[in-house]
């Protein structure tokens, strides 16, 4: 397991499997694009090791099974371990389910992550292992629960199963309830600093562009007509900014936020070279901070974007 700038976090959770003292429920949180997702998926693949080797010995059949389930997962082949839920010819996404039977990869769903995919995580694990010593659910982006999600989550881990992990991955914390961060044990993820960043992108220019993620970083180079559209919409020119409040309120949730975040970047720019006050600084701020608050529950980010426009426009 080789985390970069990651060496505290690590220590942790390798102590962990060391004692074999691994908590029912973990939180690892911190920025995006720093590595959570793939240390919780080997956390549970060392979990899962019949063999009980920290991130998992590789040889068992336990650890073979979740090598292919990883694979797949970390390169987005999510159609053949895709489980639905199917209701009157309708299916719905649930989460993701390889071949191995005690272990569940639950991401968000569209913007959040729905109470349905709750329940049926739930009914998973008060099943008993069929392969393995124990079972694992992987829940990425936990703090994306809605308000039903995360209180149908709480009365699992109020009543723990015996031989079940829920791993929890987060960028903000504080987006869940108290009540839910009481009962998890929790690991905090740094940013990456700028060498790791180049090493891992090949892209040091877009260091702070991205904030230092990987994630967004890999978007910015998908995606490289956000800036364009940052640039249009600070035009101010009525049709340009419509036609970017929509273009935007069609992206994804990760493609949204980092809109967003290239516009505070701009802004504070526009600020700093004295194009708008400080006043006027801290209300289109206080605004950005409230939509991308706003953008997992489902805002309505081309109307929320034409609010930065009115208070740009006085």
């Amino acid at each position: 397991m080789n985390l970069k700038d990651q060496t505290r976090a690590k220590g942790i959770l390798e102590r962990m499997q060391e004692t074999g003292r691994i908590p029912g429920s973990v939180l690892i949180f911190g920025p995006s694009g720093v590595g959570k997702t793939v240390a919780s998926l080997d956390l549970a693949k060392g979990i899962l090791c019949n063999r009980s080797v920290p991130w998992g010995c590789g040889e068992c059949i336990s650890c073979k099974h979740m090598d292919h389930v990883i694979s797949l997962i970390l390169g987005d082949d999510w159609e053949e371990i895709s489980v639905y839920s199917e209701e009157g010819g309708r299916k719905t996404f649930l989460y993701l389910m390889g071949d191995h039977p005690d272990f569940i990869f639950l991401p968000p769903h569209g913007a959040s992550i729905r109470i349905d995919q709750i329940r049926a995580v739930r009914e998973f694990s008060y099943t008993k292992p069929a392969l393995s010593r124990g079972k694992v659910v992987v829940i990425d982006r936990a703090d994306l629960m809605t308000r039903e999600s995360a209180n149908a989550l709480l009365k699992v881990l109020e009543e723990p199963p015996a031989k079940t992990h829920f791993l929890l991955t987060a960028e903000s914390p504080g987006n869940l309830p108290p009540t839910i961060l009481s009962r998890t044990h929790q690991v905090e993820f740094v940013p990456l600093d700028r060498e790791t960043f180049g090493e891992l992108t090949g892209s040091p220019d877009l260091y702070e562009l991205s904030g230092g993620s990987v994630t967004k970083a890999k978007i910015l180079r998908e995606r490289t007509d956000l800036i364009s559209m940052v640039e249009d919409f600070l035009s101010l020119e009525p049709l340009r900014v419509y036609q970017t409040a929509k273009k935007v309120d069609d992206m994804d949730t990760a493609g949204k936020d980092l809109f967003f975040q290239l516009l505070e970047d701009r802004v504070y720019g526009m600020f700093r070279e004295g194009r708008i006050g400080y006043d006027d600084l801290d209300a289109i701020m206080r605004r950005i901070l409230e939509i991308r608050e706003g953008i997992p529950r489902g805002l309505r980010v081309d109307l929320a974007l034409f609010s930065i426009y009115a208070l740009m426009e006085v």
